[in-house]
């Protein structure tokens, strides 16, 4: 069974963001998704992807169970959560 589970819905994230050397810095703290409050533990990469002019950054994050994968879109400031690993099938 494939652990990977495509998601591609929109998600209520609550993140951080600071100042770190001239530099922010952004740290999806929690979401909302399927009627709960998922919080993480851990963020693991982070990098910018261009589709066409806009500019998203992916995170990679996990809750010490799943591991999920959230885009941030920097033009409409929104966020997605595209796939999720289920840590309990492995």
């Amino acid at each position: 069974m494939n652990p990977i589970i495509e998601i591609n819905r929109s998600v209520n994230v609550l993140a951080s963001f600071k100042l770190v050397n001239n530099q922010v810095k952004v740290m999806p703290i929690c979401m909302h998704y399927r009627g709960r409050d998922i919080r993480f533990s851990t963020l693991g990469l982070c990098h910018p992807v261009r589709h066409g002019s806009r500019l998203h950054y992916i995170f990679d994050v996990s809750d010490g169970v799943n591991d999920y994968s959230l885009d941030f879109n920097t033009t409409t400031l929104t966020w997605t959560l595209s796939t999720i690993i289920d840590g309990s099938s492995l």
